[in-house]
């Protein structure tokens, strides 16, 4: 391990494909470069001719973009497979991003060979911490990883499209948009295109998106909402062509097995037909 002054140009950004640099981290660093100086150095590791920077990524823009002709690197000896969890571990206390662990697990897992409790070794993460973003990684567009590295879409909703199909997420996070929806709006949107498998219900979704929500509201059992967005389709002209699909996300009482159709005499009194005996 040696300390020596770098050119902040000379130093590879191969692995800057694995970390997020916000412009906003960058403009900070470079206000404390100019009143405090380097207060420590960056880290690269060797990899044939080239120095690959590990650790440091908004020092090294800042330095750039400040005219600095040097900068002091720390060197460690690394492998390729270790210089990736490098980028996780120095900076876990610090906070990484969702969309950075994702790539970076799905990285180690398709390029690197590794298993998932071999991942989790190396980043010192239990293996189902490993599963949930190499299943996210898998499971969302790539578009939308996208947007929420850019901060358009929360870590949140991600989350909750992950469980729809590809297509569908990007329809119902286009209508979010033309809506205006809050994050736990939209996730609640997610939540009701998921029970409402009808194509006529999730056209309600997508065209009255607002209205829904309000008629389900919050807090209720699945049993109500479903029963409100019924109410809400019918109201705008679905009417018995979705209430049969939508009839499958409510609950039956316990105890009715009256077959459908059939007239359900459970709390029914019975009327006797026997003759009266005459009191006259």
């Amino acid at each position: 391990m040696t300390s020596r002054s770098v050119a902040p140009g000379s130093l590879s950004l191969s692995l800057g494909r694995l970390r997020h640099v916000r412009e906003r981290s960058v403009v900070a660093m470079m206000s404390s470069l100019r009143s405090k100086g380097q207060l420590s150095p960056l880290v690269a590791a060797r990899h044939g001719d080239e120095l690959v920077l590990v650790d440091g990524f908004s020092r090294q823009a800042a330095a750039l973009r400040l005219g600095w002709k040097s900068v002091l690197v720390e060197e460690v000896e690394l492998s390729p497979t270790q210089m990736k969890a490098q980028l996780y571990v120095r900076n876990r206390d610090r906070g990484t991003e969702l969309v950075e662990e994702c790539r970076l697990v799905h990285e180690l897992t398709e390029t690197d060979g590794l298993s998932q409790v071999q991942i989790g070794d190396l980043l010192d993460r239990h293996k189902s911490w490993v599963c949930r973003r190499l299943l996210l990684h898998r499971s969302v567009s790539p578009s939308l990883m996208e947007d929420t590295e850019l901060g358009l879409l929360s870590p949140g909703v991600l989350r909750r499209l992950a469980q729809l199909r590809p297509r569908n997420q990007e329809e119902v996070v286009a209508v979010a948009r033309r809506e205006g929806l809050s994050p736990r709006e939209t996730s609640d949107l997610i939540d009701l295109w998921q029970r409402a498998r009808d194509p006529e219900v999730r056209r309600y979704l997508t065209d009255h998106p607002r209205e829904a929500l309000l008629r389900v509201g919050r807090g209720r059992n699945e049993d109500g909402d479903a029963r409100a967005l019924l109410a809400a389709v019918r109201d705008n002209g679905a009417g018995n062509r979705v209430r049969r699909p939508l009839a499958s996300t409510t609950s039956t009482p316990k105890g009715n097995t009256a077959r459908p159709g059939s007239r359900d005499t459970s709390s029914t009194p019975r009327t006797s037909t026997a003759p009266r005996r005459s009191t006259t």
